[in-house]
């Protein structure tokens, strides 16, 4: 069986968890995001991402408020404040992607035991599934499309041939056109990168935290 396994190849060991997994997320209306095969010999880990469907979605950025920025809203008298009229409804697909732990856990279940009769794995290994979180590794390029405007970490197999020797572009998400997108990098700011999603070795969305640093003037206090 180990013989077989090796044989198999990654390839062919992906296809057929990805065709487990497909089956198993139906019945919950969800997709697989992506799929990771980690390690090897004796204990591999398989790491199945799950979320809901992205195509046609919108995800609105919204920059967190710094600390000194909410103190000076709570400052504002509530009385002065003018009445804002109701925002656009936006179909806005939540970071929490609605995938509950629950669900993983029947998933996982569903997944292992259709693995166990495909019988691929020689010996013990690990079955991982959960949502693909706030930092989301992104496998193809349609996903990208529900995040324009957005932070996004690239990281090439090689250098980019408009930036000679640099293969690390960190920027907001201009464009999605078929296989290629556009940041427009924070360094240097301003200037724009058209990126083919072939050529990448690994994209995530940065997630940004508040900042909860005091400024200089409330540090005194």
């Amino acid at each position: 069986m180990a013989q077989e396994e090796k044989t198999l190849g990654k390839a062919k060991l992906l296809g057929i968890v990805r065709e487990a997994a497909e089956v198993a997320v139906q019945s919950f209306n969800l997709k697989v995001w992506g799929i990771e095969l980690l390690g090897s010999g004796t204990r591999p880990v398989v790491r199945i991402f799950v979320d809901t469907p992205w195509e046609g979605k919108i995800v609105p950025f919204v920059k967190p408020l710094t600390r000194e920025e909410k103190s000076r809203q709570k400052s504002v008298h509530p009385m002065a404040k003018k009445q804002e009229e109701p925002a656009e409804e936006t179909e806005n697909f939540s970071e929490e992607s609605g995938v509950s732990v629950d669900d993983c856990a029947e998933i996982s279940r569903m997944i292992g035991i259709s693995l166990e009769v495909e019988d691929v794995f020689a010996d013990a290994w690990i079955l991982e599934v959960s949502s693909p979180g706030l930092e989301r590794t992104f496998y193809e390029p349609a996903q990208l499309c529900p995040y324009l405007g957005h932070p996004i970490d690239v990281t090439l197999e090689y250098p980019h041939k408009d930036f000679e020797n640099r293969k690390k572009f960190r920027g907001s998400l201009k464009t999605v056109d078929n296989n290629l997108f556009t940041l427009i990098l924070d360094n240097p700011e301003g200037a724009e990168c058209t990126i083919d999603f072939d050529s990448v070795k690994k994209a995530h969305l940065v997630h940004l935290f508040p900042d909860t640093t005091l400024s200089k003037t409330n540090s005194r206090k």
